[in-house]
């Protein structure tokens, strides 16, 4: 049965896999009979057989058990015929013996029988071969497929053999892109191949870039359908002319038609040569910059381009782009400065020539023979450097003055200009006489000049209650746009009595306690006028110069309110008069003279005002300053007189012509706005800068004067054997003379520094009332012990100084004069040092005042956005200009403006007290003091428009302010000593920065090439490749530290002196060297700098090995323009198609980190250098050259008292 049952499974699943026609299952149908019935034959034989022959029996159970010795078999030997009829030969005895015996046997071995063959297997077997049924029959039934082979099988007879149909295959179908195609070389390109009618596994792409040799690369399987399906290979860059074709095995050898891919070059340009032609009057030297583009040149200079591209050129456009601020509408909106230009073209080289006007960016569009263009140019800026105007700087007496009739005073300017000036004049005048000029330019185009006027008032026969007025005059040698004139303000020398007749009688102080009691009644009254007609001759003053820079309509508008103005100073000299008849008791005719005065100034006002009225500000100004003339002589008038005040109402009369004076002063400010402020800082706040500078050049003399002497004694004491008793004599003796004056000297000197300690010692107590405690304590410890250390050092000079003058011995006096010399030298560096500790700590209240201004300004910006909201629609403007709050907002901003003239005035005590040591400084005071000017506007028109009550304008107004208040605190903040890192240290952490962003490229590279690799293998990719995203994100990384490099060596560059483009700057922004100590002053081009930096003196130190000197364009900050440009227009895609554009970026990138590594160690080595320069002499040392001079002297002594 499970023969059968195996048989008809064997054969179903045979013509299940077979499929044969009817034919072929008809002969499966025969070959399974045939084994069917063969088998049950067999199983028939076998039963047959087992029931029919017992020996066959006998002998199964004969094998089984073999204790029947055959007994079976030899029973089986006799039959029943032979035990009833006997066989020949043997005896029926022995047959029943015989088989009663096998009986027997049969019946001992019963059990063994019995078990030869159990009745469990039997079961076993036959449960086997039902399971084995049932199976097969779970088979036919859960399989449909195998049940209709079955079906077959049983009868296939009955199957209809289907109709023959050769089957049809498709050919096959390769289209291939981008086919035949032309591209630039090195760019990157995918090649897609789409296979229909088939979808074999892989295909080839095979390429010949040799026009020789084939080479394959397997192609990637990007999708696939039923019958079609989808492959592509990415070639990141290709630099050679390529023919390729798609292969595979499908059906046969398939292959696509073949393909070429042509290269070509865009034109590009390989380098740009610079050739600049400076402006005669800048007097800079022409230069020409290789492998450049970029430029920061003075205005006017004519650059020559010479552009070499990588082929020839048919055309070439020089194409400009103005470089315009957001908020400068008026200049977006003007023509532009700049005309494209058409190259001159020689094969490959191009040629252009134009005029630098202005800042700007130009990039060069080129087109070749075959009408190729090339792509993305480089921009390239433009930066004019602006020719700026001369600055002037009042030295002495620096503010209106007043002074006597037989006084000389001293008129002290200093002058200077970026690129030389042309004028440079004094003019003074006696008002009706006639105008005194005096030229200061003592040699043209001079950068700085200090100019020094004495002028003696009795020969100008002045008298009390006169003034002269005076102004200066400067222009500098620009000659292409015109010489830019600068003049100053007009300031007053007020003609005062000799003696004390313009004092008031103490008598006459009235009932005080009124705001200034009645004794200012006229006085005060006076005084005012003086005050507002000496503002109003300010206003027209600059009115008149800055007639050309304002238009029409404003300069109505300023002429009409100073003529307002003047009408209320006439107004105010009638109420004079009236109040000399109501207040005043003379004892003489003054009152018939002052009373004329004043009305002369009247007159004169009057006259100024018509003039005014018809815009003629230059003829104003002589009735004005005539009203002023006229108004002190009233003023004098009256204080010769012994002025007594009337007793009733005198109480209170001063304070209200002082608030009278106030609200007129302040009515004139809302109009005109603040006054610049034209009185430079008294010396008070810093008046030891300028004393102590004094004192230590005068040690500087003392120390020189005193080193020769020293040598001279040495000298002396080397020759005295070469030199007879009397030479010996009177050089000792002149050498004595001479030291002895030195000692007087040093000694008045000592005695000097002395009394100057001991008086500024209350003015420090006071001034430091303003710091806390612990930090008044430590300056006044500070203060007097380095007064301490200075007066010893400088009496122990003086005393060895004596002691050398009086020694017999040129060498004990030499070794003497040696100590004294040194004394000096430490007494030099002391006061150095104090004002260097001067100027820092200047440096540092400047950046706390700059933060104070900056929060006070926020907050009064809030205030006025707040008050504008508050602000009724109904409000008209005079009900605004009434508001209490709005005055308080007036007053707020006065206080602004005076605080920023003090930070003014702060600066400019920075630049006058700097050193040549520290050009840095000096010249970030220099921008500081620079950037206040625009400032200073922006608050006086913010203050003229709050005061018209336009308080929604004077927000946005306000909020200007605050953007430029927020720049200017940051310049404040670089001055701050304790902000500032050494150039060193800078440099170094800019050659980390350039290490670090060398690394960040090396990472990129190692992972765009591990994404290329990982997209080159077959589906599935590598796991451990970086994505796409990473790899972005990291070169975001490297672009934001490259920006922040570059912005390092620019400011480096800046702080250091240098300008882009490798020119160095102080204050002239061509670079070259300083001269003269001025501020803000450099020669010529092509000048050298010190590494360190901070050394701006021009000249070499002495020292062991001399002094170490680079280029000013050391600092290639150029290099890190280019680094970050080419960063920040490459994407990631870029550097993936393109593993060459690291190899190209990493280049500039090592040159810069070694270039930065370099310039920092020879600054280190530069610094270490110079620090020998002030090294005192080691303790061992001296106690050596003394030991050395006290046995030269004491053989010498010996050797002449043997002879």
């Amino acid at each position: 049965m499970i023969a059968l049952a195996s048989l008809l499974l064997a054969s179903s699943l045979l013509g299940l896999w077979l499929d044969p026609g009817k034919t072929g299952s008809i002969g499966l149908f025969l070959i399974t009979s045939l084994c069917g019935i063969g088998l049950l034959a067999g199983f028939v034989v076998t039963l047959r057989r087992r029931h029919t022959d017992d020996r066959v029996l006998a002998h199964y159970v004969e094998d089984r058990i073999p204790d029947f010795e055959q007994r079976l078999l030899t029973s089986l030997e006799f039959t029943e015929e032979d035990l009833r009829n006997g066989r020949a030969g043997v005896s029926q005895q022995f047959i029943q013996q015989l088989w009663q015996d096998a009986q027997v046997h049969v019946q001992q071995q019963q059990h063994e029988v019995e078990t030869v063959t159990p009745a469990r297997e039997s079961w076993i077997s036959f449960a086997s071969a039902v399971a084995v049924v049932a199976m097969v029959v779970v088979l036919f039934v859960t399989s449909d497929s195998l049940l209709r082979s079955g079906a077959r099988l049983a009868w296939p007879f009955a199957i209809s053999e289907p109709l023959t149909v050769a089957e049809f295959f498709p050919d096959i179908e390769i289209s291939v892109e981008p086919g035949n195609i032309d591209m630039q070389r090195g760019d990157s390109v995918t090649i897609i191949a789409r296979v229909t009618n088939a979808t074999p596994d892989a295909i080839n792409l095979r390429l010949q870039d040799d026009n020789v040799n084939w080479r394959d690369v397997s192609m990637s399987r990007d999708g696939s359908g039923s019958d079609s399906a989808s492959y592509s290979y990415f070639i990141p860059a290709l630099d050679e002319e390529t023919t390729y074709y798609i292969a595979f095995n499908e059906r046969g050898e398939q292959s696509s038609p073949q393909y070429q891919i042509s290269l070509f070059d865009l034109p590009q340009i390989e380098q740009i040569d610079l050739a600049f032609d400076y402006p005669e009057y800048t007097q800079i030297e022409d230069i020409t910059e290789e492998d450049s583009g970029d430029m920061v040149v003075p205005e006017g200079t004519v650059v020559d381009l010479t552009i070499q591209f990588n082929k020839a050129i048919e055309t070439a456009l020089l194409e400009f782009e103005e470089s315009y601020r957001e908020e400068d509408e008026e200049a977006a909106n003007a023509p532009p400065a700049y005309e494209d230009l058409q190259l001159s073209l020689d094969g490959n080289i191009g040629t252009a020539r134009f005029t630098v006007t202005q800042d700007g960016v130009y990039r060069i569009q080129a087109t070749d023979f075959s009408g190729l263009e090339s792509q993305a140019p480089l921009d390239y800026f433009i930066r004019a450097i602006e020719d700026t105007p001369p600055e002037l700087a009042l030295q002495r007496p620096g503010r209106d003055q007043e002074v006597m009739p037989l006084e000389e005073v001293v008129l002290e300017v200093d002058a200077s200009d970026d690129y030389g000036l042309s004028e440079f004049t004094l003019n003074y005048s006696v008002v009706g006489s006639d105008e005194v000029e005096v030229d200061f330019l003592t040699e043209p185009n001079a950068r700085s000049i200090s100019g020094n006027e004495l002028i003696y008032l009795e020969d100008l026969g002045v008298e009390p209650g006169d003034f002269v007025s005076y102004f200066l005059t400067l222009a500098d040698n620009n000659t292409l746009a015109g010489p830019a004139e600068v003049i100053s303000d007009i300031y007053f020398l007020q003609i005062i009595p000799t003696d004390q007749e313009f004092r008031r009688n103490p008598a006459g102080g009235g009932g005080g306690g009124g705001g200034g009691g009645g004794g200012g009644g006229q006085g005060g009254d006076s005084s005012a006028l003086v005050s507002v007609q000496k503002d109003i001759i300010a206003a027209t003053w600059k009115l008149r110069n800055r007639q050309s820079q304002v238009s029409p309509e404003e300069f109505s508008s300023d002429a009409e309110i100073i003529a307002e103005s003047q009408r209320e100073a006439t107004s105010r000299a009638r109420r004079s008069i009236d109040r000399l008849a109501e207040r005043l008791n003379f004892s003489d005719d003054t009152y018939d003279a002052a009373v004329e005065n004043l009305s002369l100034a009247i007159e004169q006002m009057n006259t100024a005002a018509g003039e005014l009225e018809q815009e003629q500000v230059t003829s104003a100004l002589q009735p004005e300053q005539l009203a002023l003339q006229y108004i002190l002589k009233a003023e004098a008038s009256i204080n010769r007189t012994n002025i007594s005040m009337q007793q009733q109402g005198g109480g209170g009369g001063g304070g209200g012509a002082q608030q009278e004076r106030e609200d007129l002063r302040e009515l004139f400010e809302m109009e005109m706005g603040q006054l610049e402020n034209r009185y430079e800082t008294p010396n008070s706040p810093g008046g030891g800068g300028g004393q102590n500078q004094e004192e230590v050049d005068k040690l500087e003399e003392l120390a020189r004067r005193q080193e020769g002497l020293t040598r001279a004694q040495r000298n002396l004491a080397r020759r005295e054997e070469q030199m007879t008793e009397e030479q010996k004599r009177r050089e000792l003796e002149r050498l004595m003379r001479q030291q002895e004056q030195l000692s007087r000297e040093v000694a008045q000197l000592a005695e000097q520094m002395s009394r100057r300690q001991q008086s500024s010692q209350p003015s420090s107590q006071s001034g430091s009332q303003s710091q806390s405690q612990s930090q008044s304590q430590s300056s006044s410890s500070g203060s007097s012990s380095g007064g301490q250390q200075q007066d010893s050092a400088i009496q122990r000079a003086a005393q060895q100084m004596q002691e050398a003058a009086e020694s017999d011995s040129a060498s004990i006096a030499a070794a003497r004069s040696q100590k004294a010399l040194e004394n000096l030298r430490q007494q030099q560096e002391q006061l150095s040092q104090q004002g260097e500790r001067s100027v820092n700590q200047l440096a540092q209240n400047l950046n706390q005042r700059g933060q104070q201004l900056l929060q006070q300004q926020r907050q009064l910006q809030e205030q006025i956005a707040e008050t504008s909201r508050e602000q009724g629609l109904g409000q008209t403007r005079q009900s605004i200009r009434n508001d209490e709050s709005l005055q308080e907002l007036i007053q707020a901003q006065q206080q602004q403006q005076r605080d920023l003239e003090e930070i003014e005035d702060m600066l400019r005590a920075i630049i006058a007290r700097g050193s040549n040591e520290d050009q840095r400084l000096m010249s970030q005071a220099q921008e500081a003091s620079r950037e206040l000017r625009p400032i200073r506007e922006e608050m006086s028109t913010s203050n003229r428009v709050l005061r018209n009550g336009m308080v929604n304008l004077a927000v946005d107004i306000e909020e200007e302010i605050e953007g430029q208040l927020e720049e200017l605190a940051s310049s404040l903040a670089a001055l701050d000593p304790s902000n500032q890192g050494s150039g060193s240290d800078q440099i170094q952490q800019a050659a980390q920065d350039a290490e670090s962003l060398r690394e960040q490229i090396e990472a990129l590279e190692q992972q765009a090439l591990a994404f290329n690799e990982a997209g080159q293998q077959a589906s599935g990719g590598n796991g451990a490749a970086p994505s796409l995203r990473e790899m972005r994100e990291q070169l975001q990384r490297s672009q934001q530290l490259a920006q922040s490099l570059q912005e390092q060596l620019q400011e480096q560059a800046r702080s250091g002196g240098q300008q882009p483009g490798g020119q160095q700057s102080g204050g002239q922004q061509s670079g070259g060297q300083q001269q003269g100590g001025q501020p803000g002053q450099a020669g010529g081009r092509g000048g050298r700098q010190q590494i360190g930096g901070a050394r701006g003196d021009g000249q070499e130190r002495p020292g062991i090995g001399g002094s170490v000197t680079t280029d000013g364009g050391n600092l290639p900050w150029g290099n890190a323009r280019s680094i970050r440009q080419q960063l920040t227009q490459q994407g990631i895609e870029d550097f993936i198609n393109q593993p060459e554009l690291f190899r190209q970026l990493l280049q500039p990138i090592l040159e810069l980190e070694g270039a930065l590594r370099a310039q920092a160690e020879l600054d280190n080595i530069n610094n270490k250098l110079y620090a020998t320069f002030d090294e005192e002499v080691p303790e061992e040392y001296r106690e050596l050259v003394e030991e050395y001079y006290r046995v030269l002297s004491e053989s010498q002594g010996s050797g002449s008292s043997i002879q």
